[in-house]
């Protein structure tokens, strides 16, 4: 079980201003999470503020959800087979370069396509083919995630499960994009007539600038108050609602800090 207590008297420590921290009290802390007496007296020696604050951020983040540092592990050893698997079934097609693999296993695609097309894909509705490409993308950024943390095999879980996160969420709307993708149908869609016409999807170069724009305005909303600071949050939650309209997911925990600021994303 967690202690409560000591979870508050983290969270406490570190909403207090810098002046008034504790540096014995906030390294005593840390060494009840950690039971590192080299850092604990490193920390102390050079009077390392700055190090104690990461690493007590770091344990009161999965203190907060509710994890033990065994639940971390156990979390890891229920997604990485799922993850390992939409990696080994997304490999790019023979002879191809590595752009857009999918999660599907045909060999029989032309030369330039990548696993997991239908034979109807030019066809299919803009934002299914949008799915197409977004779950490239993903692939590749699943792909450094893994290799990242499979570099961290002597880390704790504690400092593992950030990026475990990031790779779980990767993987569901991987997923999820596929399901959607695979079992798509005209007949089910009501779409065998011509379909109606709907506004372009925004290009990749627009997504791009549009993450780009929420990423380096992100700390000026934060500091931002009264009126530029509406003015701001209007401009950046233009880009939100394009991204999301475009079937674009957001990391869990990015999604948080920008709807901290203020941002909706129902």
């Amino acid at each position: 079980m967690l202690d409560d207590k000591l979870t508050q008297d983290i969270r406490q420590w570190l909403d207090s201003p810098q002046e008034q921290r504790s540096l014995e009290l906030g390294a005593e802390m840390l060494l009840r999470l950690n039971r590192n007496r080299y850092m604990h007296a490193q920390i102390m020696r050079r009077r390392n503020f700055a190090k104690l604050e990461y690493e007590l951020q770091k344990h009161l983040r999965i203190r907060l959800e509710g994890l033990t540092t065994r639940e971390v592990a156990l979390m890891e050893q229920e997604a990485l087979p799922k993850i390992e698997e939409s990696l080994a079934q997304g490999q790019p097609l023979p002879n191809t370069e590595e752009a857009q693999p999918t999660i599907s296993t045909d060999n029989d695609q032309p030369e330039g396509v990548f696993r997991g097309r239908r034979a109807d894909h030019d066809t299919l509705p803009a934002d299914l083919q949008a799915l197409y490409e977004r779950n490239g993308e993903i692939y590749f950024k699943m792909k450094q995630l893994f290799e990242t943390l499979k570099g961290m095999e002597d880390a704790t879980p504690c400092d593992r499960h950030e990026l475990l996160g990031q790779l779980v969420a990767c993987d569901k709307e991987y997923r999820d994009n596929w399901n959607a993708y695979d079992t798509w149908s005209a007949v089910a869609a009501g779409s065998v007539t011509e379909p109606a016409a709907t506004a372009p999807l925004p290009t990749a170069q627009e997504l791009q600038a549009a993450r780009k724009y929420l990423s380096s305005n992100k700390p000026k909303l934060a500091a931002a108050e009264g009126d530029a600071a509406n003015a701001l949050r209007k401009k950046m939650q233009q880009r939100v609602s394009l991204l999301l309209s475009a079937g674009q997911g957001f990391e869990p925990a990015y999604q948080s800090e920008l709807e901290a600021l203020g941002l909706l994303f129902s």
